[in-house]
């Protein structure tokens, strides 16, 4: 099997968000009401700074690859990350009946257990292939299955961590075609917290995670939930040579510079361009235009903080009480400049923090890394050097 397990917002959008011609930012509306809001409730897990190990097993057993060790967790808290982010295919999961198979689901105690037993809280993320999310969100059939092996999988989990160990997304980046996303989630965060009264819930909104799909989300009532977000923007410069995106001219996409600047690109657009295949001929013009746009927008640490005004105003609206997450940030380090790279990730996260998001960095070390570039992807901890200016970044 190929090892390149990545974000799906990464590989489902980055072909065709630029065509969406979404502005880098927008514009915050107004909060209603004259009076501050009040604290918001304490969570049961607080999630501030974290790290996703990007494992997706698509077999139980799973593929050697698909493991990690108690060395990987110890590493990882060694190097002062609060919790770790599981990623959990449910599909292999799922019994001749359509509910939590009893003996697979050991593997789901084991590698949660690997977490816990050293001291760092786990968040369980159910992460569906493309598919199969395609199919339990656009059919009420299979969602009404699906709903039956969530409240298996909750239950199974509340009965062996406590709300201070473990908290649970419920689904990564939903895409949704036809039922809404605002009758779909509130019924899966009911199952859920029946099944786990005491857990904090991550909910998330449609559109793939973007933050375009989360300020359409309508909130639960429910003080002991955080709302999630994916932040991969922009697109041309976070995966930029990226192998597993289409149109392939992606993976010849490099040394595109952050920040941007019309000037600068206009500089650099001969140098960019010739690393892009002469045919077909159409390649070179597309990609001269999505770079043309991405020194227009001027990306950099205020146009990153300006993205997450939005959000801001979505909770003002609903009182000013809601906690905001973001699920996954990151950059493709394949033909990135090392500095520019660790400049964005730097910028993402101060605009996090100065929102008071919390954050879980894509990922520990696999297609995305936290490694120096001689690394192994899914090599054991005991040959990996952490990056000291990637960790400074997210300091």
């Amino acid at each position: 099997m190929n090892p390149r397990n990545c974000s799906l917002a990464a590989v489902a959008l980055a072909t065709v968000a630029m065509s969406w011609n979404l502005p880098p930012a927008c514009a915050a509306e107004q909060a209603a009401g004259g009076h501050p809001a009040a604290p918001p409730a304490p969570l049961a897990l607080e999630l501030n700074r974290g790290v996703c190990i990007d494992r997706q097993f698509r077999t139980i057993p799973p593929e050697p690859i698909m493991c990690f060790t108690r060395d990987d967790i110890r590493l990882i808290k060694s190097l002062g990350f609060e919790f770790v982010k599981l990623i959990v295919n449910p599909e292999p999961l799922l019994s001749d009946q359509q509910r939590l198979d009893v003996e697979k689901r050991q593997y789901v105690q084991q590698m949660v257990s690997r977490v816990v037993t050293e001291g760092l809280p786990a968040v369980v993320c159910i992460h569906p292939e493309w598919e199969f999310k395609q199919k339990i969100l656009s059919e009420r059939g299979e969602f009404a299955r699906f709903l039956v092996f969530l409240q298996d999988f909750c239950e199974f989990l509340a009965a062996r961590w406590s709300p201070g160990q473990l908290a649970v997304q419920l689904m990564t980046e939903p895409v949704t075609s036809t039922i809404p996303w605002n009758e779909l989630q509130p019924q899966m965060w009911q199952v859920a917290r029946r099944a786990m009264p005491g857990h904090t819930l991550i909910l998330a909104g449609d559109q793939v995670g973007r933050i375009e799909g989360l300020v359409a989300t309508r909130p639960v009532a429910d003080t002991n939930v955080l709302y999630s977000f994916t932040f991969y923007d922009p697109f041309l410069f976070t995966l930029q040579g990226a192998p597993w995106l289409t149109p392939a001219w992606w993976s010849h996409l490099g040394l595109v510079p952050y920040p941007s600047s019309p000037e600068q690109i206009e500089s650099q657009l001969p140098d960019l361009l010739s690393r892009i295949p002469a045919e077909p001929a159409a390649w070179r013009t597309t990609v001269a235009q999505h770079l043309t746009d991405y020194g227009t927008q001027r990306w950099n640490a205020q146009t990153i903080a300006a993205r997450l005004q939005p959000l801001d105003a979505w909770n003002q609206t609903h009182g000013g009480q809601l906690r905001i997450w973001c699920a996954e940030f990151g950059c493709y380090q394949g033909t990135v400049r090392a500095e520019d790279r660790i400049r964005y990730l730097q910028d993402v996260r101060t605009a996090l923090e100065t929102s008071g998001i919390g954050w879980a960095y894509w990922s520990y070390n696999e297609t995305f890394t936290l490694m120096t570039p001689d690394r192994t992807p899914f090599g054991p901890a005991d040959r990996l050097t952490p990056d000291p200016q990637l960790l400074n970044a997210l300091r």
